[in-house]
């Protein structure tokens, strides 16, 4: 496991390991304002197939301070789950799919304002 990441120019500085996760955070902007990646793992055997598999559950924060000087918290979360069957090259193409996903300029415009 690699102890710093840089992503989208944050350099995400390793907190803390523990045996089903890490935290990794950036206090470029403020000690009190952080940008904080955090990553768990969990093995799991699906209900409906009996395959097992594992679970990386992601979550990106991003601390800022409001007009009112409130802390506010903009998250976005991510899961994968990983059969242990399955093949390299479906988790490469999901992944490969929701990077793009993610990725498209009208991604805000197109469905996070439309969903109900």
């Amino acid at each position: 496991m690699n102890a710093d990441l840089t992503f989208n120019t944050i350099v995400f500085k390793k907190s803390f390991d523990e045996k089903d996760g890490s935290e990794r955070r950036s206090t470029a902007r403020a000690i009190n304002t952080p940008d904080v990646l955090i990553i768990k793992t969990q093995d799991y055997v699906d209900s409906a197939t009996k395959v097992p598999g594992r679970r990386y559950t992601g979550r990106v924060d991003r601390y800022d301070v409001d007009a009112n000087l409130a802390t506010i918290v903009t998250s976005m979360y991510f899961v994968i789950a990983v059969p242990n069957t399955a093949a390299t090259a479906s988790v490469t193409d999901v992944i490969t799919t929701f990077k793009a996903v993610v990725a498209d300029a009208n991604f805000v415009t197109n469905v996070l304002n439309n969903e109900k």
